[in-house]
């Protein structure tokens, strides 16, 4: 046997090692591990390695000895995820290097986002609906709620209990010519535990230090095995807290926004929220009606009477004089009923088990069930103006009516309801279902040679949304009364009520609140059955090495659908969720698709991989055949060193969103105006509730093409001569996706409309995104609808193929292995990722910019873990970069508030950055006896959350795209006890 071979053999015995010994870690860059770690024993370097069975890893359909391949895949065990103090799957790989936090519109705290359970991945900053979760190797059925305010198809990664995963694949670069479409940038394979012989219970329990999060988890795992068939059982229930914004006392307002946003007046008198929110009147004059005396202190710690001053600006300079606008009953901690992080309660089940009819066939099959319950909120309801109290009297103006109760015209009400008021929180409740069945049987043909696998398997996943609703209409004539006819003032003829001031002024209770109060159920479904067919062995044998060419082939038909099942009440001024949208749609798809792959060995040294994969697609857009194909390129020129490359063609399917949904409508009242900012000189141009409201128009589109792509890579691996156990690696990713589908989404649609109708940014910069006069800027303009004052009126928005995105970085990972006689064992690894560009654009037109800085640059995670006789302890840290903070490139406000724009004298250009995020955890454990084992887990040792910048504002504040959080340090213990 030559080195090569005996090299192929060494890997696969590392492989498994790292699969199913407890600590052994498995994000291995070795390509030609030392002997002792196949062995077990490090003073007998001469003892022959094992030749052990070939392995399917993710990124190939052929078996193979090695661990490494043409393309780098990350391995970790599910033991690995805990102990480097990660409860849930979602969070370790959120922490990966290879991934970039969620963007605004995909966390689950943004307002709007009703994914409440759901978790996404964001490998490569390409977006969740850009990279492929597979479970043991199966397609799942997507979440059904749309994520992205009802635009993207994503699956969940917050619904696989942690405690059942045997380990997890990562390949973070596009395969699409192996597993089609959505593995753009890369694949995640989850494989459950299967093979296990006792029982076991595992408990944890733990909270934040700072509050919040308490964690409880309870895990049973049991297996049986007998001469021809083995059954494995898991059940795990988990349940965890909310974290709530009361629960951390500096997301209370938005006085805690970073000092550089405060204006003028906020800055001379103190910070007044956003959009006043509480118990409002507004008079014709904008002046704040007083509120009776002792009013705001009648609802306990939620209201505070505030005095709104202000000042006037010229320029750069205040002026003198103060305008006093009254007072009103300022609501206190605005955010303190919004969500950080969402509660959380699951039941989960997990059978799993094979019979071996001969040695040549067997049947296997699986059923996993898995039910969530998720708690999240935002704001609670509140009484604002809407147009229908005035839109169909003759002579209306806006929302303007006359008030009997104070004689005065108001313009602008807002009425708070308070959680005494509801007799709850009246927090979003849902309650997730969802299996997946998988049956099969497999054997082998022609003495061994060939291997067959078929499988057939279905999987639903099912959400029904439980919250409270907004009845405007109703709390209107509430606190309003009837309309009392009509009048005029100022020439103007308007309505007239009669304010009911004990209501307004004071407390209700819950029985009142019940007479206008509502509450709905949102329902949404998917659904997937698939089956697949692999067949693949040995062909024949290359005279030139004597090694055969490996084959592997697999035929599938999927079929897929979702239905979107909002409230039936729609969205009316009677009925409207918290979010004040409607989304509807529904569809099916049917995939037909097969794939090739064969692995040649060129020269004794020499590997060359080769794929091609062909899908056609049945559904309702113009998407029909996609062809794809790949190649790898191994070749160990000396023994310990691997060079390696891959290339591929690589696609994504129209999300199914972006086909079938319907034209939905939302109200929208935060927004910020671009046009009317740049007109009046706003460089700030400020996100707050509005007086004025519009409907946002969404839709899907049946004339959508796939996505296609390309990725490639290459690299090398190499075990350091002369030290035992260290290894290093480095490789060069890219990819690239043209004919992107992108949603012209609200704040794209404002900006592109404001630039395209000015010639300019908010900032005072130029407008260069689009030419202006263009067709893109034409539809831009069409697109928003004002009237005759210049209000908007309506925005129409939806999805067309026609971005682009390329994105490329270096990876690097270092591991050391150290077995010593008296302290211990050693693993370490260093893994390293530098994304080089994130460049974009929307039009084949449009520059192709490098927008690398509006994301952190760099990620580091490194582990360290020790065992020594009954003890186990790892250490985990993690670095990412910062990066450019909120009004980066724009003027630095003056000593007096005023922000003055570029071009501007008295500029200064303000170049803040976040700091670095870094965290560190730690785990030990020590084994009581052989039964029973007890650990420690410390999450985030330092305790950081993070930081508030100069200009930072709206809610939560601090730059979640570095993963920085309000949570700071948990601790959690455990006992495991093995039965029998």
């Amino acid at each position: 046997m030559n080195s090569n071979h005996v090299r192929r053999g060494v890997l696969a015995s590392s492989l498994a090692m790292a699969l199913f010994a407890p600590y052994a870690f498995a994000q291995t860059t070795s390509s030609s591990d030392q002997q002792n770690t196949t062995t077990g024993n490090s003073q007998n370097g001469s003892q022959k390695p094992k030749t052990l069975e070939k392995v399917t890893v993710t990124g190939s359909l052929i078996p193979r000895s090695e661990i490494e391949g043409p393309a780098p895949v990350n391995i970790i065990t599910g033991e690995q995820i805990k102990a480097q103090g990660f409860t849930t799957l979602w969070e370790f790989l959120d922490s990966l290097p290879q991934l970039a936090a969620p963007d605004f519109n995909n966390r689950i705290s943004t307002w709007g986002n009703t994914a409440v359970n759901a978790r996404v991945v964001n490998l490569r900053n390409l977006g969740p609906d850009h990279s492929l979760l597979l479970i043991d190797g199966h397609r799942v059925a997507d979440y059904p709620m749309p994520g992205n305010n009802g635009q993207t198809t994503f699956q969940n990664y917050n619904n696989i209990p942690v405690g059942m995963v045997d380990h997890v694949e990562v390949l973070a670069s596009g395969a699409s010519s192996i597993y089609g479409s959505d593995a753009v940038a890369g694949v995640i394979n989850v494989i459950l535990k299967k093979n296990y012989v006792g029982d076991e219970i595992k408990v944890t329990g733990g909270s934040s230090t700072r509050g919040g999060r308490a964690y409880g988890d309870f895990l049973y795992t049991g297996g049986r095995s007998g001469e021809k068939w083995n059954l494995m059982y898991s059940y795990e229930h988990t349940n965890r807290s909310p974290l709530w914004g009361r629960d951390r006392s500096y997301t209370d307002s938005d006085a805690d926004a970073g000092y550089g946003s405060w204006n003028p007046s906020q800055r001379m008198f103190g910070y007044s929220s956003s959009g006043a929110y509480g118990l409002v009147l507004n008079n014709a004059a904008g002046n704040f009606i007083t509120p009776p005396q002792g009013a705001c202190g009648q609802f306990g710690n939620n209201f505070s009477q505030y005095h709104a001053l202000s000042v006037s600006t010229s320029g750069d300079q205040v002026l003198p004089g103060v305008t006093d606008q009254g007072s009103y009953c300022r609501q206190n901690a605005v955010f303190s009923n919004w969500v950080l992080s969402p509660g959380y309660k699951a039941d989960n089940a997990f059978v799993s088990g094979e019979y071996r009819f001969t040695d040549k066939v067997s049947a296997y099959g699986s059923v996993g069930l898995w039910t969530n319950t998720g708690t999240t909120n935002t704001q609670l309801p509140f009484l604002y103006p809407f147009a229908s109290n005035t839109a169909a009297l003759p002579g209306a103006n806006g929302t303007q009516f006359y008030d009997q109760t104070t004689g005065q015209v108001i313009t602008n009400y807002i009425r708070q309801i308070t959680p005494q008021e509801i007799g709850s929180y009246a927090n979003t409740h849902d309650y997730e279902t969802n299996w997946d069945i998988h049956a099969g049987l497999k054997g082998t043909v022609f003495d061994d040679r060939f291997n067959w696998d078929f499988n057939l398997g279905t999987s639903k996943y099912l959400v029904h949304e439980d919250y409270t609703g907004l009845n405007e209409q109703g709390m209107f004539d509430f606190f309003f009364g009837p309309q009392l006819g009509t009048t005029t003032v100022g020439g103007t003829t308007m309505p007239v009520y009669a304010l009911n001031s004990q209501r307004f002024w004071n407390p209700i209770t819950p029985a009142q609140y019940a007479t206008f109060g509502v509450n709905g159920e949102n329902s949404a479904v998917t659904w997937m059955n698939q089956a697949s067919f692999n067949f693949g062995g040995d062909l024949f044998n290359v005279p030139w090495d004597g090694q055969p060419i490996g084959f592997a082939s697999v035929f599938e038909v999927n079929h897929e659908g979702f239905h979107l099942a909002p409230d039936p009440r729609g969205n009316t001024v009677t009925f409207g969720d918290p979010f004040q949208n409607l989304i509807t749609g529904g569809g099916t798809r049917t995939r037909y698709s097969t794939a090739l792959e064969f692995r040649t060995p060129v020269w004794d040294t020499v590997t060359w991989t080769l794929s091609g994969r062909l899908d056609k697609y049945n559904d309702h857009s113009i998407a029909n055949v996609a062809k794809t194909w790949g190649t790898g390129l191994e070749w160990r020129p000396i023994d310990g060193l691997l060079l390696r490359g891959s290339y591929g063609t690589n696609f994504h399917a129209p999300d199914m969103q972006a086909i079938y949904l319907d034209d939905s409508i939302q109200t929208v009242g935060d927004y910020a105006d671009r046009l009317q900012c740049i007109k009046t000189g706003d460089h700030t141009c400020a996100d707050y509730q509005h007086n004025t409201y519009f409907q946002l128009y969404s839709g899907g589109s049946r004339n959508l093409l796939p996505e296609t792509g390309h990725s490639w890579t290459y690299g090398f691996v190499w075990d350091i001569p002369g030290v035992q156990g260290l290894s290093w690696s480095v490789d060069y990713w890219h990819m690239g996706i043209a004919n992107a589908i992108q949603w012209i989404g609200l704040d794209t649609a404002l900006t592109d409309e404001a630039g395209c109708l000015t010639g300019l940014q908010v900032s005072g910069a130029p407008y260069i995104a689009h030419q202006l006069g263009s067709a893109y800027c034409q539809e831009a303009i069409a697109n928003v609808t004002r009237n005759a004052s210049g209000q908007i009126t309506a925005v129409h928005v939806g999805p067309i193929n026609e971005a682009s995105q390329y994105v490329s970085g270096i990876d690097s990972t270092v591991t050391y292995k150290l077995q010593t006689e008296h302290w211990g064992n050693f693993n370490f690894d260093l893994n390293y990722t530098n994304n080089l560009e994130f460049k974009q654009r929307t039009l084949a037109s449009d520059p192709l910019l490098n927008t690398r800085y509006n994301y952190p640059a760099t990620k580091t995670v490194a582990n360290l873990h020790w065992h020594k006789g009954a003890w186990d302890a790892t250490l985990h840290g993690e670095r990412t970069s910062g990066l450019r903070a909120s009004n980066y490139g724009g003027c630095e406000a003056l000593p007096n508030g005023i922000q003055p724009g570029l071009g501007d004298p008295n500029c200064v250009i303000y170049l803040g950055r976040t700091p670095n995020w870094v965290i560190f955890s730690t785990s030990a454990s020590y084994a009581i006896n052989d039964k029973v084992k007890v650990g420690l887990n410390i999450s985030n040792i330092f305790n950081k959350v993070g930081v508030i910048t100069s200009y930072a504002g709206g809610f939560e504040f601090i730059p979640t795209q570095q993963g920085a959080d309000y949570t700071g340090r948990e601790i959690f213990a455990t006992i495991d006890w093995k039965i029998d």
